[in-house]
């Protein structure tokens, strides 16, 4: 999440230790759910909660529901809310669905692979748009939940904006003192090419945190509860 909205909630998706690449490219998998806190400048603003399943047949389904309320002496300033609604298949992205409310200004995101192509529609308020996408072998979203197949990727689309965003990922820097794992453990990468970089920390496979940088020069970070 980075402009004008939360980057890392644009994307939105993460996976345990339990589950490691190969189960993300094919393989069934029990119900997993994360619960992320999520802070602004070390101040709680809300929560994004994710579920990841199998829906059989080599495919994987994700949901996540991320809420923001942010407020100054009890006073309401900036409202989020964004819900999404993923199908994976193969490793790819096989659908998506995502609805965002940005203080009331709504953004709905529908896709659907097909033919070697990505059917993606836009809708806002001032804003409506079809197209297609060239798959070129596989298309993902922010994926967070599968690090391996996430470090590989040169574009990435963006279910808040429908946008497909050209990123480069490297290992990140050092990671942050708050994340709740031995410090020994923990890896991260850096998407950049965004108006801000993301970090995404790991403990080996497991999503444990992100963080980056909002309007206003504010640090946005999620911690796993």
């Amino acid at each position: 999440m980075q402009q004008t909205r939360p980057t890392s909630v644009r994307t939105v998706a993460m996976l345990a230790f339990m589950l490691v690449a190969s189960s993300a490219c094919g393989a069934a998998v029990a119900p997993m759910e994360w619960n992320f806190a999520v802070s602004l400048d070390g101040k709680p603003i809300g929560a994004h909660r994710f579920v990841l399943s199998s829906t059989g047949e080599g495919s994987l389904a994700l949901s996540s529901e991320a809420r923001f309320d942010v407020k100054w002496l009890g006073v309401p300033l900036y409202r989020y809310q964004h819900q999404v609604s993923e199908r994976w298949a193969d490793g790819c992205l096989a659908s998506i669905d995502a609805r965002t409310d940005e203080d009331g200004a709504l953004t709905e995101v529908h896709g659907r692979a097909l033919d070697g192509r990505f059917s993606l529609q836009v809708r806002s308020a001032d804003h409506v748009s079809d197209g297609a996408i060239p798959a070129a072998g596989c298309l993902l979203s922010f994926a967070y939940w599968n690090p391996t197949a996430l470090a590989q990727q040169n574009r990435l689309l963006d279910p808040g904006s429908g946008r497909v965003e050209p990123v480069v990922i490297v290992p990140s820097a050092a990671a942050p003192n708050d994340l709740k794992v031995p410090s020994g453990s923990i890896r991260g990468l850096r998407i950049n090419g965004l108006a801000q970089p993301i970090d995404v920390w790991y403990a080996g496979e497991r999503w444990v945190g992100l963080d980056t940088f909002v309007r206003g020069g504010r640090r946005l970070s999620y911690r796993l509860r």
